[in-house]
């Protein structure tokens, strides 16, 4: 039973090494896992999957796993990929390539002799097969082209970028950066930290991460002028700073908006621009938006509301009784002339 097991291993290695990759790739070290040789892992499976459909009818056999129901088979460690051509052989992938050099390791490239990477990781000429933005002189040196200086190792050219490309830049050609993936150009034509949206009255420190200033505060996604006083009726467009609208002025606090009306409000306040609101027991005048009139809820028959609730009689006219508003006509009364009643004769 253990030698047809043992086969049966050797037969599914390579089906193993498709079928099961996936599943290494996010398999960490465990019992029923470990790597026995360079490149090549053991992974333990359900001994029924390695059968196939037609032949699982009968007896299922044990496995040599670890558990039971299991068997453990070879497949190409996460990085590496079987050979072409080799019965079981894994050799190390380098993900961007390895042209003019080794893939060593997973992503490992090492450049063959007479060649060195550059900044990018590829591996390029140095004299006297070439030289990267350069020609090679007769004494086998890099002489470089116009925009270009030798690197430190003097073995190829690299681009001048005079103003330098920043923290999150590379200078790809002369005077021309590139930038990094949540980086983009300033106006100064050097890449900084880029945030979505922008971040007015803050520093973008890094990519989509802005930082308030001293002043202001992160609200709905933005950095906000805070003031302090308040802002009545305005806005705040700066530390402390309250701007009014058109038809508002700032009052002497400095925190608050107040209403303008050009004409003043008679027995009301300007509560916004040229509209004035009554007082209490005030109501408006007709002919006059910014005049208010007294208002005396029963009416001043043969009088005038000289006040809230309060009536003026006419002349000839009276209060019919104390605090009523009720003018009634004025009874004529005459003076007595004692000088023209007669003496009475004893």
């Amino acid at each position: 039973m253990a030698s047809n097991i043992n086969l049966l291993v050797i037969t599914c290695a390579l089906f193993a090494s498709v079928t099961y990759g996936a599943v290494l790739k996010n398999q960490t070290t465990a019992d029923h896992h470990h790597v026995s040789s360079k490149g090549i892992c053991h992974l333990e499976v359900p001994t029924i999957d390695l059968i196939h459909e037609d032949e699982r009818t009968g007896k299922i056999p044990a496995g040599n796993g670890s558990r039971a129901g299991y068997s453990k088979i070879q497949i190409c460690c996460s990085g590496y990929q079987l050979l072409n051509h080799s019965a079981f052989f894994c050799v190390p992938v380098c993900d961007n390539g390895c042209e003019n050099g080794n893939c060593t390791a997973p992503n490992v490239c090492e450049c063959k002799k007479g060649y060195i990477k550059d900044p990018s990781g590829q591996c390029v000429p140095t004299c006297p097969i070439g030289c990267l933005n350069g020609v090679c002189s007769v004494s086998k040196v890099c002489s470089c082209n116009t925009g270009y200086t030798l690197d430190p190792t003097g073995e190829m050219c690299l681009p001048i970028c005079k103003g330098g490309c920043g923290i999150g830049g590379e200078c790809v050609a002369p005077e021309t950066c590139k930038c990094k993936p949540g980086f983009e150009k300033s106006v100064r034509g050097i890449c900084e930290y880029h945030c979505d949206g922008g971040c007015e009255g803050g520093d973008c420190v890094g990519p989509n991460k802005c930082v308030c200033r001293p002043g202001f505060e992160r609200k709905d996604g933005a950095c906000r002028a805070m003031c302090v006083g308040g802002c009545r009726n305005g806005d705040c467009v700066g530390p402390n700073k309250c701007e009014c609208k058109f038809g508002w002025k700032l009052d002497k606090s400095g925190t608050e908006c107040q209403a303008h009306c050009d004409q003043p409000c008679l027995n009301g306040i300007c509560s916004a621009p040229n509209q004035c609101t009554c007082k209490t027991g005030y109501a408006k005048d007709p002919q006059k938006s910014n005049r208010c009139l007294a208002h005396c809820k029963d009416g001043c028959p043969n009088g005038v509301c000289s006040a809230p609730n309060f009536c003026l009689c006419n002349p000839g006219y009276t209060k019919q009784s104390k605090g009523s508003n009720v003018c009634i006509k004025r009874e004529r009364r005459y003076a007595i002339r004692y000088d023209l009643i007669p003496e009475q004769i004893e």
